[in-house]
């Protein structure tokens, strides 16, 4: 079944998403936050990137130490 979902536009204020539209949010729903990098300040893409960058050097020990379990 493909997901649907809806694109609300919106801004970040004192920490808090705000909406940008009128389109009614109901309430209890959760959403996903996506940040695009053309928007995103370079020291957040920066902390983003060594993020991800560690994930993958842990991702890279935890098959290493299966493959050795083997």
């Amino acid at each position: 079944m493909a997901a649907n979902f809806w694109t609300i536009p919106g801004i970040i204020k004192n920490g808090v998403v705000m909406p940008q539209s009128d389109t009614p949010l109901p309430n209890g729903v959760h959403v996903e936050i996506l940040i695009r990098s053309v928007d995103m300040p370079p020291e957040l893409k920066s902390e983003l990137d060594q993020w991800g960058q560690a994930s993958d050097e842990a991702w890279a020990l935890i098959e290493q130490w299966e493959a050795e379990e083997r």
